[in-house]
């Protein structure tokens, strides 16, 4: 029988993370929590979940969770992963499904909808076969990499999406990270050899323009290109979901441009040693359990996820091998 084990991350979100505990105990084999939580949100959370046969895992905060989906994968021991964030609940179509264990395939998106049923896209990768992972690079906002393409669930399941009303474009702390582990220069090059050079090239052409012009050019270009395979991949997409894209490459753009040259030079070599290296996940050595939880152990609590990041990549960039223990 397919077996299931259902992954979340959780960041001072227990409401959620408690919530899809209660919709899904029952119907799934484990529940596996990867909680970076304030000390006293994990304490709270613990406590909430006593009465419950789950795993939970406490890690240091990094800014963004795909860092730690190695070791959250890892901390897993069924054939299927069901990935469900703190702010997303099942449909009752879609735990149907799930108790069905009648999986034809090894990597499936679901529709992904709002409160009001208004549909926002697809959640790629909602479920997927463990060994069906081709690569983990732990990009912010990027999945793992399979070994085939994903399938979709009928139309009638689907997953929904509790909008948090801080949603926002311009994320600082995303624009952070993005500007170590994408900057323009960087991703344009990856855009040329994975996507060709029919969109590398001209994009790169509008970088090169005299600013600030060539920032909204380039960034509504790299949106609209990040929207087309969007599409391409999964059918259909939503005006929001576009536009929402094309404002975040933008930002990226404006973000890393305001930085003093020297920072930005700095932030360049580093995303190529990230690039070279295979991903941020083995850039920092979180593809060891060793590691993540050791770092978790010697960290204070008392700066934030962004600073955590931040200290993190300096540390391997300029001691040439990954922090051990949190680097004060």
């Amino acid at each position: 029988m397919q077996t299931i084990s259902l992954l979340m991350f959780s960041r001072n979100e227990n409401e959620g993370i408690i919530r899809n505990v209660k919709l899904l105990k029952d119907v799934v084999d484990e529940i596996v929590v990867i909680d970076s939580s304030d000390p006293e949100k994990y304490k709270q959370l613990k406590n909430s979940l006593k009465s419950v046969n789950i795993k939970l895992f406490r890690t240091l905060p990094l800014g963004h969770l795909e860092p730690l989906f190695y070791y959250g994968i890892n901390k897993t021991s069924s054939q299927y992963i069901l990935k469900i964030d703190a702010d997303e609940e099942p449909s009752r179509e879609l735990i149907e499904k799930m108790n069905e264990r009648n999986f034809l395939y090894n990597v499936y998106d679901v529709l992904w909808k709002d409160e009001n049923g208004k549909l926002l896209g697809y959640k790629e990768a909602l479920l997927f076969a463990k060994d069906s992972i081709k690569k983990i690079t732990g990009t912010i906002h990027a999945l793992p990499e399979f070994n085939e393409k994903s399938k979709k669930f009928s139309q009638e399941v689907f997953i929904v999406h509790h909008e948090k009303p801080t949603r926002s474009s311009v994320n600082k702390n995303y624009m952070e990270i993005e500007s170590y582990e994408r900057p323009m220069k960087v991703y344009l090059n990856y855009l040329k050899k994975r996507r060709g050079w029919f969109i590398g090239c001209p994009l790169s052409f509008t970088y090169s323009l005299s600013r600030p012009l060539n920032i909204y050019l380039t960034g509504f270009g790299l949106g609209c290109v990040r929207s087309m395979f969007d599409i391409i991949l999964h059918g259909r997409s939503s005006y929001n979901r576009i536009s929402f894209t094309i404002k975040y490459s933008i930002n990226a753009i404006k973000f890393f441009d305001s930085l003093p040259k020297k920072e930005q030079k700095l932030r360049t070599e580093i995303a190529k040693e990230i690039e070279e290296c295979g991903g941020i996940i083995k850039y920092l050595g979180l593809d060891k359990d060793c590691i993540v939880e050791n770092l978790t152990k010697t960290f204070k609590w008392d700066i934030p996820g962004i600073e955590v990041f931040r200290k993190l990549i300096l540390y391997r960039h300029f001691h040439k091998k990954p922090a051990y223990s949190f680097p004060y």
